[in-house]
C-alpha cells in the first residue's frame, strides 16, 4: 500500500509540482512578492538569494505565473555557466528571435526587440537568470551594457538575478560595482521558522485532503532542526517519513520516525 492510500491523500503533498496558486505563503514568500510588486513598476535589476532549497525558484515561479501575459514576456534562463555569445543566443531564442551570428548584431537585436515590445505592444520583458552564482564576470558586465537604454535613463525590462549567497561575494568585487549600483531590489531567503514549519506541513496535508495533523509537535521540531527550515529539505524528509510510517502502519509521525527517515536519506 502506498502512503497516499494509507493516509487517504488525493495527491502527494510534498511533490515539487504543486500548482503556483497553492504555494505556502511563508514570510519569505510574502516579503519577496511585496518587493517584486514594487520592482514591476521601477524595473531594472533585482537580486534574490538563498541557500539551495530555500524556496527562491518556487517563489519566482509563483510570481511569474500571476503576471498578465499581455503585459509581460517572461524569459527563464537556468543556463548560467555558458559563454557570453551562448548567453546572447539563449536570450534571443527565449525572446522568440532567430539569433544573429555576431555578438554585436545579437546585442542590437535583443535591445531593439525589448524596446519595440515596450513601445509597440506595451509589453515588459522579464528575464529570470537562475543559478546566478555561476555567471562569468564578462556576462555580468554585458548585462549592464545590454540593459542600458537611452544613456541609462530608461528601464524597459526587468532582470532578476537569482543565486546562492556566494553570488553576493561575486557582486561585491570591484569589477561588478557598476552592475551592483543598478540593483534596485534585493531579498535574501531565510527559510521557515519552527512555527511556520508546522503551518507549512498542515497546509500541504490539507491540500492533499488530510484533516489530521499527522506530524506530532516533537516531529515538527525535529524536522525544523534537521532541515534548517529549508522547504525542499522539509519536503524530502516529510515524504520519506510518510513512507517509513506507512510501512510501520503508524498514523501519527513522531520524532523517532523523523530520525529514521533522516538516516535513510543520509544513506
Amino acid at each position: 500500500m502506498t502512503f497516499r492510500a494509507f493516509y487517504g491523500m488525493t495527491l502527494n503533498p510534498f511533490d515539487k509540482n504543486i500548482p503556483a496558486e497553492h504555494v505556502y505563503s511563508s514570510t519569505d514568500h510574502k516579503q519577496f512578492l511585496s518587493r517584486m510588486e514594487y520592482f514591476k513598476t521601477g524595473r531594472g535589476f533585482a537580486l534574490v538569494y538563498g541557500e539551495p532549497g530555500s524556496g527562491k525558484t518556487t517563489a519566482i515561479r509563483s510570481f511569474a505565473a500571476k503576471l498578465n501575459p499581455q503585459l509581460f514576456r517572461v524569459v527563464y534562463m537556468p543556463l548560467s555557466s555558458v559563454t557570453v555569445i551562448d548567453f546572447y543566443r539563449h536570450l534571443a531564442v527565449g525572446l522568440g528571435l532567430q539569433p544573429r551570428f555576431r555578438k554585436v548584431d545579437l546585442f542590437h537585436q535583443v535591445q531593439e526587440h525589448i524596446v519595440n515590445a515596450h513601445y509597440q505592444k506595451n509589453v515588459t520583458t522579464f528575464i529570470i537568470i537562475d543559478e546566478a552564482q555561476f555567471i562569468q564576470h564578462a556576462i555580468l558586465n554585458d548585462l549592464r551594457l545590454l540593459f542600458n537604454f537611452q544613456m541609462d535613463s530608461k528601464n524597459y525590462a526587468m532582470v532578476l538575478l537569482a543565486g546562492q549567497p556566494s553570488f553576493l561575494h561575486q557582486l561585491s568585487l570591484q569589477i561588478n560595482e557598476p552592475l551592483r549600483q543598478r540593483i534596485t531590489m534585493n531579498y535574501g531567503f531565510k527559510g521557515l521558522d519552527k512555527d511556520e514549519v508546522g503551518h507549512y506541513l498542515l497546509a500541504l496535508l490539507t491540500l492533499a485532503g488530510v484533516t489530521d495533523p499527522l506530524f506530532t509537535p516533537d516531529a515538527v521540531e525535529a524536522i525544523t532542526g534537521l532541515t534548517s527550515g529549508l522547504p525542499r529539505k522539509i519536503n524530502n524528509l516529510a515524504e520519506k517519513a510518510l513512507l517509513v510510517a506507512c510501512q510501520r502502519k503508524v498514523r501519527a509521525i513522531d520524532a523517532e520516525i523523523i530520525q529514521i527517515a533522516q538516516e535513510d536519506i543520509a544513506l
